[in-house]
């Protein structure tokens, strides 16, 4: 059986899914592989800026697709789609969770991606950052019911290379949307308090390991690339500063940065609520576990 529990970032998604699949272990006696659809959390080394589930928060069920690829390019769509299918063949339960609405379709609507690769390059060459309107505009003709934010180029990038590699295949199996969402308010606060967390546990280390590790002046890194790591560099080179001598006023620049733009992507996150049909909104285990014993 496969089932997807959906929801923007700090809405809570680790600690319900591994508390529903316990339950479905328990209860069901069906055994459980969560699959990430984190597009962050495939990245090795960079756990504390992206809220990595760690082996204690797994509480003993598998987990996969996490720290599959070092950050030094992007893992496409059709790789992460090529490499997460397998773990859904299962007797048990797998459990797609994640905030990355395009993975999770993918998965969920059996994407047909072998030639995404090469369309993505064409359009990313035709369509570059500055004429991003004009690929939105090419998008909207080719299927009006594109529900994708004309200012998230990736997305219309994906959307475009998606439509013109060909259509969906057959759905992998009978599957269920779950959608966890406390609301914005929340989701706000939680953001807030979350990079606080990673700054306690040591998030500034991290990133000072990252920029040893790596040559992050090659723009391809995907350090560069994730909210809660490229404003610090940001802050650091509008300044003129290493790293290191960043100020108490730098650094509290570099939160404020994180914050308004996490906070703006969980508002997009949210949106992909109305992408998935038949979702169902849950507050917790129990209601998420009762949707799924129905179903069993």
């Amino acid at each position: 059986m496969l089932v997807a529990l959906y929801g923007p970032t700090s809405s809570g998604k680790t600690a319900l899914s591994v508390e529903l699949a316990r339950r479905i272990e328990r209860d069901l006696g069906r055994p459980v592989v969560i699959v990430s659809a984190d597009s962050r959390q495939v990245y090795r080394y960079m756990d504390i800026g992206t809220s990595k589930t760690t082996r204690a928060e797994m509480g003993g069920i598998r987990h996969e697709m996490i720290d599959i690829v070092e950050p030094v390019r992007k893992l496409e769509l059709e790789e992460y789609a090529r490499l997460a299918r397998p773990h859904l063949r299962t007797d048990g339960v797998a459990l797609i969770v994640g905030g990355t609405g395009v993975y999770v379709k993918a998965l969920l609507d059996g994407w047909t991606l072998d030639g995404v690769g090469q369309a993505r390059d064409a359009l990313r060459r035709d369509f570059p950052r500055s004429m991003a309107a004009d690929a939105y505009a090419m998008l909207r003709r080719l299927d009006k019911t594109a529900r994708v934010h004309p200012n998230n180029y990736e997305a219309v990038i994906n959307a475009l290379a998606a439509r013109m590699a060909g259509p969906p295949g057959a759905a992998p199996a009978a599957h269920m949307v779950l959608g966890l969402d406390p609301g914005a308010a929340v989701i706000d606060r939680r953001v807030a308090a979350t990079y606080d967390e990673q700054v306690r546990r040591g998030l500034f280390d991290e990133i000072q390991a990252l920029a040893a590790r790596y040559d992050l002046t090659r723009s391809s890194n995907q350090v560069l690339h994730t909210h809660g790591y490229r404003e610090w560099f940001e802050v650091a080179r509008e300044r003129g500063k290493p790293l290191a001598t960043l100020s108490a006023s730098d650094r509290a620049e570099v939160r404020e940065r994180v914050v308004e733009h996490i906070r703006g992507y969980t508002r997009r996150q949210r949106s992909w609520f109305a992408k998935l049909p038949g979702v169902r909104v849950v507050s917790g285990a129990d209601q998420a576990f009762s949707h799924l014993s129905r179903r069993s």
